[in-house]
């Protein structure tokens, strides 16, 4: 059964826009891996952090809106968390 989710992700802003884009983009694959489906990719560019993450003040956001099973979020959440690029990120169940 899948459920609907909202993934935030906050990329280091030592990436150009394109290599944010590409990286977002790897972990979406990372995702249709696992058998997800991608229903929308909300990029928000680079903005400023409400507070400092390891002396980082900005830094890349991108929100997609997904369909998955939630068997497979946590090894999205594992690779997430060993990726240097990834600040930080979020996943937030939604209803239907």
């Amino acid at each position: 059964m899948e459920r609907h989710y909202e993934l935030m992700v906050i990329l280091s802003p030592k990436l150009g826009e394109d290599e944010a884009a590409a990286q977002n983009e790897s972990i979406l694959n990372q995702i249709k891996e696992t058998g997800g489906e991608i229903i929308k990719i909300d990029p928000w560019g680079k903005r400023m952090l409400a507070y400092p993450i390891d002396k980082t003040t900005e830094a890349h956001y991108f929100v997609n809106y997904l369909n998955m099973n939630p068997a497979a979020v946590k090894g999205i959440k594992q690779q997430l968390n060993i990726n240097e690029h990834v600040i930080r990120h979020m996943f937030v169940a939604k209803e239907k």
